[in-house]
């Protein structure tokens, strides 16, 4: 098959769903090409220069095509409506390319209108999804949100969307809060929505070495000793994360004489007062194949706030982790974590004690490990999303 995955933007060094789910479908046999713009992933955050221009380099890229292992990538330019991006040039690339199927990569968007419309022409099978949690999507999560805002909602995605969910095949909810989401905010039929969790990319992330010399020196550069139960948190450190509650945790835990330390991976507004509090180390970006060997020398994962794939990452690297409990995805920690009371310190704390225990972590660890291998490796989730698809060009 010729398969084309729509993505609003993209950036390398990153363990996105656009950055593995065409490689695992490549690696399959099918010809697969990722469309984007010239954008990086957060491009549009006013923090971008702060956060992410030393990881990532400059917010737009130059448009062209390259290779990227067994898939192809096309950049296209952009131009913004309403201050959300449409492709410019795509519908000369899909004529070129004559997909069998487009996979967007998002439930609505400029470019899934886009490619609606093209579909018509070119008679390729369409195919969605929804990567949007309750906890950031505002219309759930936001309690003081306007009836204005409501209402312009509906009538700018609801309606619209009603058309494009009578041409799609499925569209892939993450989680059972974005099923809803899809279902109720996005007019798609409940017959068309299948729920499949974000995977992992288990060519990096995967069963831990704990003897492994990389380990200990990489535990020693760092200044931990072979004593120190060490907690990792990767990603924005910003408010809807809150990785400080960990930190203020970790500091109050150092005070009581606990061995815990915190170590920190990523950048954003709370990182000056994270690395202020006592056993709270804060590290830069790294690129994502090299996140793997920060997992694997840390012994517990933690994300405060809100879901992350890098949840998955950390659980297929042996960690057992701890998230919020308001967070919908449990099956996450099913046997392999705990969760807390959100924003609690104190609750972070007991939780936090509990896994002290070298036996307990020792067990969780097997069962995440167990878990990603047999549910959540990105090269099982796609083959069942190629059999949906071989499914659908069956059908008239």
């Amino acid at each position: 098959m010729k398969i084309v995955l729509i993505s609003i933007s993209y950036s390398d060094n990153m363990g996105y769903i656009e950055n593995v789910l065409p490689k695992s479908l490549a690696r399959l046999g099918h010809d697969v090409h990722l469309v984007t713009s010239t954008t990086q992933v957060y491009y549009n955050d006013p923090n971008y220069d702060k956060i992410y221009l030393p990881y990532l380099g400059e917010k737009v890229q130059p448009a062209g095509v390259r290779k990227i292992e067994d898939f192809y990538l096309h950049r296209l330019p952009y131009k913004e409506l309403m201050g959300k991006l449409y492709l410019i040039g795509i519908k000369k690339l899909l004529n070129e390319l004559k997909p069998d199927i487009v996979q967007s990569l998002d439930v609505f968007s400029f470019p899934t209108v886009q490619v609606y419309f093209h579909q018509f022409k070119l008679k390729f099978k369409l195919f969605t999804a929804n990567h949007i949690h309750a906890s950031v999507f505002p219309i759930i999560s936001d309690k003081n949100v306007s009836l204005k805002h409501k209402l312009f909602f509906y009538f700018s995605r609801t309606l619209p969307s009603k058309f494009i969910s009578k041409k799609i095949e499925f569209c892939y909810a993450i989680a059972p809060d974005a099923a809803e989401i899809a279902e109720k905010y996005y007019s798609v039929p409940k017959e068309k929505i299948k729920i499949v969790s974000l995977g992992v990319d288990t060519d990096f992330f995967n069963k831990p070495d704990k003897n492994s010399l990389e380990r200990q020196e990489l535990r020693n550069s760092l200044g931990i000793s072979n004593q120190d139960i060490v907690c990792i948190y990767t990603g924005r450190f910003t408010e809807g994360k809150n990785p400080l509650c960990l930190a203020q945790a970790i500091d109050k835990l150092a005070e009581m004489g606990e061995p815990f330390k915190g170590l920190f991976m990523g950048n954003g507004p709370q990182a000056q007062e994270i690395q202020q509090l006592k056993s709270c180390l804060v590290h830069p970006f790294v690129p994502y194949q090299q996140l793997p060997k920060y997992y694997k020398l840390a012994d517990i994962g933690v994300w405060p706030r809100q879901e992350s794939t890098s949840m998955l990452d950390a659980a297929a690297c042996g960690l057992p982790i701890i998230i919020s409990n308001q967070v919908q995805t449990t099956e996450r920690i099913d046997g392999n974590g705990l969760s807390y009371t959100e924003n609690d310190v104190e609750d972070m704390i007991k939780v936090l004690l509990k896994l002290t225990d070298n036996k307990l972590r020792d067990q969780m660890s097997q069962i995440g490990v167990e878990k990603i291998v047999n549910n959540y490796s990105w090269d099982i989730l796609a083959r069942g999303r190629a059999v949906d698809y071989e499914n659908s060009l069956k059908t008239k």
